[in-house]
């Protein structure tokens, strides 16, 4: 089989060497800040910012919460027909990772996770032991692949695991998916030498490892290697043509000898457990979707790229895809990085089986043709609406079935985020409400309350008086944003704020602060 000049809709070879994709694994790991491989296209690099850009990033600081900062998140399209729930992103500045961010459907914050130096993706609601926890993948990145760790909080946002892949490897960026049995799909990889008769200069195959594994004991179920199954010839890539420094090393663990230049035929980036019990693989780099028999692990068949086995109906072709996901009309929905001239698409595929044919239901593209480099996802909400995550360019988008925009966040200022999700959430958090006040000013004290991942505040009731235990109501104020910001006169030195829900019920009371000047 020989590898094509284009993938379709005229991704070059050339283009594909300016947006990178073989990866050379040094010393140097921790400073690439970008998602994918050539995340950043031919006009933003995946190397970090040069020095002194950081001072372009605009935040969003508190004065209640010093310790947080937040990207700006501003909403162009009108809302109010959007499905019920929070959004959820994992901002990356270009610079430094940005943490998790859920908003609400102004772009306000609802929970800023303080900055721990880690990347985050995969941020998003999920059931574990029937009740509803937040997960991501958190830890370092190279170039386009992760080594890292998955983690589960609570309602409360208490940490209730945190684990790595099966055979003590780390797990990779890319997926993270909880399964009814409270069993993990992830992802892991490895540099495996070269198949026999691989054109020189050697190189090693970046093997994109399936697993599932037992979330509770961390056994591992299920174990797929892409480079037992996958020729390199099917990547839509070309092979390297160049050798890693000596410097270089064969996996994300840095624990192996150096080697030649590691060559990503395939960038597995999605797994999905199709309706009969098989799994979907999506394989970026071979712009193809393969189902897989999980008991042998033989690809029953391939939907794109070079040697698919249905054929491909007007508009169903698609490239350099991410989140390949089965649903329950058999429907299957792909997010399209690189298919259409300068524009990317969120797209819904009739894939029969039997006859071997895809055929094209619908297509969802942004009106300001946002063209992802990489990244990029698409969720179809319980209303049948569906939520777009358009991967490098920083924006995330609603639409409603038959394709009426109804929401647009930008937070391009942030550059990207891996995936973007809409889920309904409910949070209170085990930490008080905070409180800030300005000294009094002409008898008037301008007062700060927040609460950080509290998601049923509606009110702020303004406490003061002399005795912390007997301080009297000096009003309620309406929650504006993450902090809301009030005028009082104090009726005591000492003040605190109490956080109500719709209902006037006291969810949480902060310290009292005392009042100074």
């Amino acid at each position: 089989m020989s590898t094509p000049d284009s993938a379709a809709g005229g991704w070059t070879r050339r283009r594909f060497l300016q947006a990178g994709g073989v990866l050379i694994v040094g010393a140097t790991a921790l400073g690439a800040v970008a998602i994918e491989a050539g995340s950043a296209g031919a006009a933003r690099s995946s190397s970090p910012s040069p020095a002194g850009s950081a001072a372009q990033v605009v935040r969003r600081r508190y004065r209640s919460r010093p310790d947080l900062s937040s990207a700006p998140v501003a909403v162009a399209a009108p809302v109010g027909a959007v499905a019920p729930g929070l959004v959820f992103l994992t901002p990356n500045n270009g610079l430094a990772p940005d943490g998790l961010l859920v908003t609400d459907n102004a772009g306000k914050p609802v929970w800023i996770r303080p900055d721990t130096g880690s990347y985050a993706a995969n941020f998003r609601v999920a059931q574990y032991r029937g009740n509803p926890v937040l997960t991501w993948w958190e830890g370092s990145v190279n170039g386009g692949y992760g080594s890292g760790q998955l983690v589960i909080v609570d309602d409360t946002y208490t940490e209730l695991l945190r684990f790595g892949a099966g055979a003590g490897r780390k797990a990779d960026i890319h997926e993270f998916q909880i399964t009814p049995r409270e069993t993990a799909l992830i992802l892991t990889d490895l540099a495996v030498p070269n198949p026999a008769g691989a054109t020189p200069p050697p190189w090693q195959n970046w093997d994109c490892v399936v697993e599932e594994v037992d979330i509770a004991t961390g056994t591992l179920l299920l174990e797929w290697h892409s480079a037992d199954h996958i020729a390199p010839d099917e990547s839509v890539l070309p092979a390297p043509t160049t050798t890693a420094s000596p410097a270089a090393t064969t996996s994300a663990d840095s624990t192996a000898a150096p080697v030649e230049a590691v060559y990503d035929t395939t960038h597995v980036n999605a797994i999905e457990q199709d309706t009969d019990g098989n799994l979907l693989v999506s394989a970026r780099n071979t712009s193809t979707v393969y189902k897989v028999d999980r008991t042998t692990g033989a690809i029953l068949w391939r939907l794109g790229g070079t040697n698919s086995d249905f054929q491909m109906g007007d508009g169903a072709k698609f490239a350099l895809q991410h989140d390949a996901r089965r649903h329950p009309d058999g429907t299957i929905t792909i997010f399209d990085d690189g298919s259409g001239p300068g524009t990317s698409r969120a797209i819904v595929l009739n894939v029969d089986e039997v006859a071997k044919t895809a055929t094209l239901v619908r297509s969802y593209l942004h009106p300001h043709a946002k063209m992802a480099m990489s990244q990029g996802n698409m969720q179809v909400l319980p209303n049948g609406n569906v939520f777009v995550g358009w991967g490098s360019t920083g924006y995330a988008s609603e639409f409603s079935a038959d394709g009426q925009l109804l929401f647009d966040a930008d937070f391009s200022g942030s550059i990207q985020s891996y995936r973007c999700f809409r889920f309904p959430w409910m949070a209170r958090p085990t930490a008080q409400p905070a409180v800030a006040v300005d000294p009094p000013n002409n008898g008037t004290v301008t007062v700060y309350a927040s609460w950080n991942g509290a998601t049923e505040v509606v009110t702020w009731e303004v406490m003061s008086g002399a005795d912390p235990s007997q301080l009297a109501s000096l009003g309620t104020f309406p929650r504006t944003d993450f902090e809301t910001v009030l005028a009082v006169k104090p009726g005591g030195p000492l003040l605190a704020v109490r956080a109500l829900d719709a209902n006037g019920m006291v969810l949480g009371t902060s310290a009292a602060v005392t009042l100074q000047g």
